[in-house]
């Protein structure tokens, strides 16, 4: 029996005729987000598991391809998701025009302020405001004609989040989001090139491992309801708990699991699949975190100079880790430890900042990669990876550890304690 995708389970990729498995368990890895199927249904492109062909090797986030037989075969409806041409997305100095008039035209407001300030995240009024931290307007496309109004651009074709709405009176530009914390993305020219959206209330979702195909599953009601589904029938409709894994029966036998966790809590400001919209690649930003007070100071178009870098992920986790950097060490050890951070979108993505060491004039590298490295096989990987690659290049390279018993899961966590510091230990 040929079971079809559906439709919401799958999300279009600005590869043409490839789906990613955004709310579906790849049949690969069994992992949700960054895998991707073609329309036949019949080849996955898994960036979790290896094999002998390479799909984008040489990519920021490379995955290799997997051929699917039998009942594992399942066809895409195409039909059922809406076609939309992606935008090129525009050079750096325009992003930057129309990014920064956005944070002109934007506030922070309180509740988001009382989380930057809290002791989760330890800013300072002094740091928020260099950072530039601000909430996303309610009303977006209010926010839009005053972009228009200071910059003088009136079509945002090619800048991620832009896109155009149908309106009563014909087609208008609003940006695409939610509620949540606008987080900026600084390239080594202190360029804004995009943002990452801390959003306010994640809907949770499900995932699910598959014993049998044609096992489906959805929220239906948030926060808990879930609807599950195999080969097409309804067979249980029920409240679960976060985090327990439900063990799913059909006609008295297993056919798979299902478990209802957190959603994303941080997502691009991309406008991806709207109407002249555009995505947040090609390539994905990185951040570039130095301490606030020399921010102050950075010029626009001023190009980032430093011998040595932090590697690490999350631009908001980098910002708040730095300037505790600069406060917990002294003068010399900063000179050999450095006082920048490149933070990326995620530890997948370690390859988008080769360009950006060589900008500088990196020679050592401090790679910063969460604790789950250790228990994590698929972290694990890719930090290998990276040290290996670096090496390659002729950098120096250290890892930053921390103890377990530190409960810690970022470098950010470890620094806030301001109790201790993590080991610095040579690699290469």
């Amino acid at each position: 029996m040929t079971v079809n995708y559906k439709a919401n389970t799958l999300r279009r990729t600005s590869v043409p005729g490839w789906f990613e498995y955004s709310k579906e368990p790849c049949p690969i890895c069994g992992h949700s987000g960054g895998c991707m199927v073609n329309k036949e249904g019949e080849a996955v492109a898994c960036i979790r598991k290896e094999s002998k062909t390479a799909f984008s090797k040489n990519s920021a986030c490379p995955s290799w391809l997997h051929f699917l037989k039998g009942a594992k075969k399942k066809k895409i409806d195409v039909a059922a998701t809406s076609e939309v041409e992606h935008q090129q997305k525009l050079e750096s100095s325009i992003l930057n025009k129309v990014y920064r008039a956005l944070l002109d035209c934007t506030i922070l407001e309180d509740g988001h302020y009382q989380h930057l300030t809290s002791a989760k995240r330890g800013l300072t009024d002094l740091q928020i405001r260099n950072r530039e931290y601000r909430s996303f307007p309610s009303k977006p496309w209010e926010i839009v004609k005053l972009i228009e109004d200071e910059t003088g651009i009136s079509d945002f074709t090619g800048i991620p989040g832009f896109y155009k709405a149908k309106g009563k009176y014909g087609d208008y530009w609003s940006i695409n989001g939610s509620d949540g914390i606008l987080i900026p993305f600084r390239n080594t020219k202190n360029e804004i090139e995009g943002f990452q959206v801390r959003i306010d209330n994640p809907p949770n979702d499900v995932e699910i491992k598959r014993l049998k195909e044609g096992l489906q599953a959805r929220v239906i009601k948030q926060p808990n309801l879930v609807q599950v589904i195999f080969e097409g029938e309804i067979i249980q409709e029920i409240e679960m708990e976060l985090k327990k894994e439900n063990v799913i029966t059909y006609e008295g036998r297993v056919v798979g699991w299902v478990t209802l966790k957190k959603g994303k809590r941080y997502f691009w400001f991309s406008s991806a699949n709207k109407e002249c919209g555009t995505g947040p690649g090609s390539p994905a930003p990185v951040h570039v975190s130095i301490p606030s007070f020399q921010l102050q100071g950075w010029q626009v178009g001023e190009q980032m100079k430093t011998r040595t870098v932090w590697l690490g992920e999350g631009p908001l986790k980098g910002d708040i880790a730095v300037d505790l950097i600069v406060e917990l060490y002294d003068e010399i050890e900063l000179h050999d430890i450095g006082t920048t951070i490149l933070s990326l979108p995620g530890v997948g993505s370690w390859r988008l900042a080769i360009p950006l060491l060589e900008e500088m004039g990196v020679e050592q590298v401090n790679i910063c990669f969460d604790m789950d490295a250790i228990t994590n096989p698929y972290v694990k990987k890719h930090l290998m990876e990276a040290a290996k690659e670096l090496k390659s290049r002729g950098y120096r390279g250290n890892i930053v550890l921390w103890s377990e018993k530190e409960n810690a899961g970022g470098i950010d966590d470890l620094l806030l304690k301001r109790t201790t510091v993590p080991q610095i230990k040579r690699l290469f």
